[in-house]
């Protein structure tokens, strides 16, 4: 039991390098105190995360305002270019055709934004219309991006791979098809795969599905990584290789990166419920709002741990039995991840929720009872363990990302 064992998942084949791109974990026993961690092993990615450059960015933010008196867009525009020198194309939300399309409440979009240049542009807005109440933080995208120290696609291909299998989120982005996890582009559907198959037509089937790895999708490493909906009023993911930056669908415009600036990058957009989950309600909180907070609810990294069986002796049936669901388990994580673990264990609820009535008849007709539902590992994280090398890794990018934005506040606070 206190053996180590090496698993090796292959990641990208490429012409012009004589071996695939592999990412090895190491399995050993886990050394935790917690009864739920008896007797358990965990895995853990054998990757140096000093060898990448972490930052944290504002991809965007969307703040709303409402004026004393109305006015059109391009007004509104005209001042802000003369403070910014571009265009921000300012949203009219209630317009008024017969008052000359005129506007009172109105959503601006800035992207990369300086804050204390956007905090410049509301003064100055209110300074010439008044506001009806303080501007409001709507909806914002943060960014870590992880620059390989040495630039290469293995180093990218390898912590993409991490990244992918060790996000877990929440489980409450598993109770909507929507929000599965899934990559783009997809093979056999052009808005993406799901990571874990489903067969919504057949809830025994379903189950199956999602309880084993035969029909796992591991996302490809040129793939982009999507967790919960679009425009989801609460929170979206992704996990990117990014390789390109300014693109235009529409166009066809885009900016192809050097080998220094392509990197892996990790996105949250928060929506309306989403900032005011985290206390982001004006857009002055930003003053004082601690970006670390942001690891809790939308940047967790975990581990998986195992259990180990001895084969032989005593009870080796149902040892037999155990050591071969943990090894379907381990399976599914190296294919799809800890979130594929969740799915499975929310499977294996649902399946015994279906068959109840089967089990019941089956115990009464040998005069046993049905066993007592297992509570150890039941919390939130189950048998997970905190990846803390991660953990600490993003903390430091979130930090540098909040000392950056109360530098932008605090000049403009300080330097009127």
């Amino acid at each position: 039991m206190a053996m180590t064992h090496h698993h090796k998942i292959t990641l990208l084949r490429n012409r012009d390098v004589d071996d695939p791109v592999e990412l090895t974990y190491v399995e050993s026993p886990l050394r935790k105190a917690q009864a739920r961690f008896s007797g358990r092993r965990v895995l853990t990615p054998q990757i140096d995360l000093g060898a990448y450059r972490w930052a944290s960015l504002i991809d965007w933010i969307d703040v709303e305002f409402e004026l004393s008196r109305r006015t059109q867009h391009w007004k509104i525009n005209e001042r802000i270019e003369r403070l910014t020198g571009r265009k921000e194309y300012p949203e009219a939300l209630d317009p008024d055709t017969e008052a000359g399309n005129t506007a009172t409440r109105y959503k601006l979009r800035v992207q990369e934004p300086d804050m204390g240049l956007l905090h410049r542009i509301i003064d100055d807005i209110k300074g010439e219309y008044g506001l009806v109440a303080p501007a409001v933080v709507k909806q914002l995208e943060v960014s870590i991006d992880s620059y390989p120290e040495t630039p290469s696609e293995e180093a990218r291909a390898r912590l993409h791979g991490v990244l992918v299998r060790h996000f877990f989120p929440t489980k409450k982005v598993l109770t909507d098809n929507l929000r599965w996890p899934r990559f783009t582009p997809g093979v056999r559907k052009r808005k993406g795969d799901y990571i874990v198959a489903r067969n919504l037509e057949d809830p025994r089937q379903d189950v199956v599905d999602r309880m084993t790895p035969a029909t796992d999708r591991p996302p490809p490493y040129e793939s982009t990584f999507y967790v919960g909906e679009k425009d989801d009023p609460h929170v979206m993911w992704r996990i990117q290789n990014k390789t390109i930056d300014k693109q235009n669908k529409a166009t066809g415009a885009r900016l192809d990166l050097t080998d220094e600036e392509k990197r892996v990058r990790i996105e949250v957009t928060l929506g309306p419920e989403g900032c005011r989950e985290v206390g982001l309600l004006r857009f002055d909180d930003l003053t004082s709002f601690r970006f670390t907070k942001l690891q809790k609810h939308f940047f967790q990294f975990m581990l998986p741990t195992f259990g180990a069986y001895v084969a032989g002796g005593a009870g080796a049936h149902s040892s037999a039995v155990k050591h071969w669901i943990e090894d379907m388990r381990r399976q599914r994580f190296l294919n799809v991840g800890v979130l594929g673990l969740q799915i499975r264990e929310d499977a294996r609820e649902d399946f015994r929720s279906l068959e109840m009535t089967n089990f019941l008849s089956w115990h009464k007709a040998r005069g046993s009872r049905l066993p007592r539902k297992q509570r150890r590992g039941a919390g939130p994280y189950g048998t997970l363990v905190a990846y803390e090398e991660l953990a600490r890794t993003i903390e430091r990018a979130l930090a540098g990302l909040q000392r950056r934005v109360q530098r932008e506040l605090g000049r403009q606070t300080y330097g009127r």
